[in-house]
């Protein structure tokens, strides 16, 4: 075979046609000419080139037209790499390209080093298709979950390694469809030598399981932190992987409650939203994390359904001022107390809302109950505040209009007792639309207060241009603030800052009267928790106000 690879250069411009073909020529390749989709063809019914580089826009046939004729003959020619080369920047045109299956997309005007590389790239991918080795022979999820369940049946131990590709579409569209076996034999060598059998199953597209032999989780967590490599025609392509690793232990009484399929598949989806935005994660699940599992699980199928049939409720936690004792206002806490496994957290049940795209119907449903709520609390105490937390996923999209829509008839002068909570962890997805949405609620007379606050990454800026009015110090701060000095000089430093961007604050998760000593003797006006308070039915919440 001929190491002089021949490209077809496909180009109504005659002057830019010749330019390229010199490049070319100078670089060592043989050269065909056509000037728009038309003659291509017909040259390639005569001698199949190596590569096509073909212009978008040209007068007969133009290049996207080139490629789908070619893609519809089959054969050879839907087989050729092709680089489309185009004045077109817009992303629907690349779009168009890319969804073509195009090699490569590159911009005018012509950069000769990037054209020549990317050409070398393509055409020595080409010449070594034939030695592509062919997909691997990988046992599939039901032989791993038959496995699993008879560990179940005889009450066996065993530690499961579920593996994931971090960005795996990015990464296989970087891949020709021939050249993607290489990506799965990469990461059955990595993950082979973990298994107690040797044996990897796939579990879905990017995704492996094994049971790894004993001892070989600090292993895996070393191998898998590495920045993989893939070598591919020449080029090397880097990658990373995120991991699962949780032991089995079925003899373990939490975990009668699961089949052995529903486990995995729990590991999975966990793996997937933990990972997501965040790789070359390694999580690690013990016993503790069985029922969190569960209940995640249980949460995804079943949140819907307890939204319309009513299963969800608000509990209303009393922020107190530290210095009168008084109760000042509350914090609203949704709360789902009979679902079919027991009480389930928000930390359970939110984050699913999140996942399944329920999380606009969900902060529907608390803005709804927080204002009948708040109806009855200011015809007991006009100045009361109550707080509600509201996701990051529903800012941005019509929150606004909706709470609008619930504050007519009569209500509207409501909007200045209410506080509406984001959490610090939040902000660092700060957009337009968000900042809309903020300013529109704030126009309805309601506060904004950043939740957690310490625990994030928002910066000054992001705190100065929402303009927050009232800031929660996070439980975390709190805890330790009567043993821990640092703690205390944190919580300084938060309400100095506090009361420098004229915030109110207020301390979360105060447990003992030394805390609300020390908080109050550091400046902090208001806090909420078990010391004074535990979530209540707004009832008593009411009766408690009613107190004299």
């Amino acid at each position: 075979m001929s190491d002089v690879y021949t490209i077809l250069c496909v180009e109504d411009d005659t002057n830019l046609r010749q330019l390229i073909s010199e490049e070319l020529l100078s670089a060592g390749y043989r050269v065909l000419e056509a000037v728009d989709g038309h003659a291509a063809l017909a040259l390639m019914a005569q001698q199949l080139p190596d590569l096509v580089l073909s212009d978008v826009s040209m007068p007969g046939m133009d290049g996207f037209e080139l490629v789908e004729t070619m893609a519809a003959q089959g054969g050879e020619l839907a087989q050729l790499p092709f680089i489309l080369l185009t004045a077109l920047a817009d992303s629907h045109s690349q779009v168009r390209g890319r969804l073509l299956e195009v090699d490569d997309y590159l911009v005018k005007p012509v950069d000769f080093d990037l054209l020549l590389a990317a050409i070398a790239a393509k055409v020595k991918r080409r010449r070594r298709g034939d030695s592509l080795p062919p997909p691997p022979a990988v046992p599939g999820r039901a032989l791993l979950l038959a496995q699993v369940a008879a560990a179940r049946t005889a009450q066996a131990s065993q530690t499961l390694l579920l593996v994931k590709v971090d960005t795996y579409l990015a990464l296989t569209m970087r891949l020709a469809p021939a050249e993607q076996p290489l990506l799965q034999h990469n990461m059955l060598a990595c993950l082979a030598p973990l298994a107690g059998s040797g044996q990897v199953f796939t579990w879905s597209d990017g995704c492996w399981a094994l049971l790894l032999a004993e001892d070989a989780a600090a292993q895996a967590a070393a191998v898998l932190a590495q920045r993989m490599m893939l070598e591919v025609g020449g080029v090397s392509v880097a990658y990373t992987c995120s991991a699962l690793c949780i032991h089995l232990d079925w003899q373990a009484p939490a975990l009668r409650h699961f089949e052995a399929a529903t486990l995995v598949e729990s590991c999975a989806l966990h793996l997937n939203f933990e990972s997501a935005g965040n790789p070359r994660r390694f999580i690690e699940l013990g016993r503790g994390d069985y029922q969190a599992l569960q209940a995640a699980r249980h949460a995804e199928r079943y949140l819907g359904q307890a939204l319309k049939s009513g299963e969800l409720t608000l509990l209303f936690q009393p922020r107190v001022d530290l210095l009168s004792g008084r109760i000042v206002g509350a914090e609203a806490l949704v709360r789902w107390p009979h679902a079919d496994i027991g009480a389930l957290s928000p930390g359970a049940f939110v984050p699913a809302a999140e996942r399944s795209g329920l999380a606009t119907d969900l902060d529907h449903w608390v803005i709804a109950q927080t204002l009948e709520a708040i109806t009855e609390l200011v015809s007991l105490r006009p100045g009361f505040i109550l707080s509600f937390n509201i996701s990051a996923q529903s800012l941005g999209r019509g929150v606004p209009a909706f709470l609008n829509a619930q504050l007519q008839a009569g209500r509207l002068a409501l909007a200045a007792n209410l506080e509406i909570e984001v959490t610090e962890t939040s902000m660092t997805y700060l957009t337009a639309a968000i900042e809309a949405d903020i300013a529109a609620l704030r126009a309805l007379g309601l506060k904004l207060a950043v939740d957690d606050f310490g625990m994030g990454y928002a910066s000054l800026d992001y705190l100065k241009r929402l303009h927050a009015e009232v800031i929660k110090i996070d439980r975390s701060f709190v805890m330790d603030i009567s043993r821990r000095s640092i703690d205390a000089r944190i919580i300084e430093g938060l309400i100095s800052l506090g009361r420098a961007m004229g915030c109110v604050v207020v301390a979360e998760g105060v447990e003992s009267a030394a805390q609300a000593a020390l908080l109050a003797e550091l400046g902090c006006r208001f806090a909420q928790g078990y010391h004074f308070y535990r979530p209540m039915p707004l009832a008593e919440l009411l009766s408690l106000l009613g107190t004299p």
